[in-house]
């Protein structure tokens, strides 16, 4: 049985629809926003397909697998690693999670130090034909880079800078991918934590560093405090010497002035006192009234006195005389009468007066001892002299 001619034909013409079709899916690429495929031509690097439609010579141009490990952060918070292998190359900005590693300080403390990296591969030729395995490179390097730089410094410098560390990594990282076709974005340290082991001890040591820090501003307070009292007291009693002194002279010179003033007071007292006397005819009225203060003074505590001897007349105080009674009154009259007499006939002769005064000084008090006992009456107020 023979197959129509017609038959044949159509099969023909289908089979080559077919395979141009299959040769038309092959030789062109559709590519999307953001990504790219490396053309090799008899394996040989060829172009790089941008974003659009591409034609390609089917079975001479191939595109070149890439293998690279795709990182990803869940909705719970948690990174996730997957290793892909893909003809389309993403250039958009990704994650690449390293892996935890232990790195010590420059004060020997063992760190766990986790990190990751944002980057875009911004040269697809470079990041397939420069290095052999992209992701292994960036790993082992990373882990060269941050040994290095938590080896330059102690564990509190490291805690204090994470800034500035993410922000050296980040340039370091830049300048070490550039060839690669890598640029680096941004560096974040995820954890940064000693062992369990040391933890224990850094916490003991911390709270004995506290301890001692307590003890010694305690102390500091103390001392200030101290110095504090210490100044006080001082400036206190210098404040109060200083006070005692000025005192002292408002003092001596408000008695100064006190004394000049009774000084004057009592010499205008007298001056007054003699000026009213001598207006009045007596003489020698100055001297007088001294005596009869004096005598005044005596008989102010006369219930003490027994026996009184006036060996010199004041008329100012004859009346008080008068109240002492006694046997002798007539005595006494003569005695102040002699006195009268005596005094009257030498006025003019000073020293006579003096020989007259020591003769009324002889009778009054001579060998006969002739002595006034007065006779204690009641007390009469001085302002009755007058």
């Amino acid at each position: 049985m023979s197959i129509p001619s017609g038959a044949v034909a159509g099969i023909v013409i289908g089979v080559i629809v077919l395979l141009l079709l299959w040769i038309l899916y092959v030789s062109i690429y559709v590519v999307q926003q953001s990504e790219g495929i490396v053309i090799e031509r008899l394996g040989r690097f060829h172009r790089v397909l941008d974003s659009g439609i591409n034609f390609v010579m089917p079975f001479i141009d191939q595109p070149r697998n890439f293998t690279w490990r795709k990182t990803y952060i869940t909705t719970s918070g948690t990174i996730t690693d997957e290793v892909k292998a893909s003809t389309r190359i993403d250039l958009r900005e990704s994650v690449f999670n390293f892996l935890k590693q232990e790195v010590y300080t420059k004060d020997t403390v063992l760190l766990d130090v986790h990190a990751i990296m944002f980057y875009k591969i911004f040269d697809i030729k470079k990041a397939i034909y420069e290095v052999e395995d992209l992701q292994g490179a960036l790993s082992n390097t990373s882990q060269t880079q941050i040994k290095e730089v938590f080896g330059n410094m102690t564990f509190s410098q490291a805690l204090e800078s994470q800034t500035q560390i993410n922000d050296h990594l980040g340039a370091e990282f830049s300048k070490l991918f550039s060839g690669w076709g890598v640029v680096v974005e941004r560096m974040e340290l995820l954890d940064l934590s000693p062992k369990a082991v040391i933890s224990e001890a850094m916490k003991k040591q911390m709270v004995a560093e506290r301890k001692r820090r307590g003890d010694f501003i305690k102390s500091e307070g103390d001392k200030c405090a101290q110095l504090l009292l210490a100044d006080g007291k001082k400036t206190e009693l210098i404040n109060l010497g200083i006070a005692e002194q000025e005192s002292t002279r408002k003092i001596s010179e408000g008695a100064a002035e006190a004394t000049v003033e009774l000084a004057q007071a009592e010499s205008a007292s007298l001056e007054y006192m003699q000026n009213v006397l001598h207006e009045e005819g007596g003489e020698n009225a100055q001297i007088n009234y001294m005596i009869s203060l004096k005598y005044l003074d005596t008989l102010e505590s006369r219930k003490s006195i027994k026996f009184l001897h006036v060996p010199f007349k004041i008329d100012g105080i004859q009346s008080i005389l008068d109240d002492f009674t006694s046997p002798y009154q007539n005595l006494i009259q003569n005695i102040n009468n002699n006195n009268f007499n005596i005094n009257n006939n030498n006025n003019n002769n000073n020293v006579n007066n003096n020989n007259n005064f020591n003769k009324n000084n002889n009778f009054s008090s001579g060998s006969n001892q002739q002595t006034i006992i007065s006779k204690r009456t009641e007390k009469k107020d001085f302002s009755e002299l007058d």
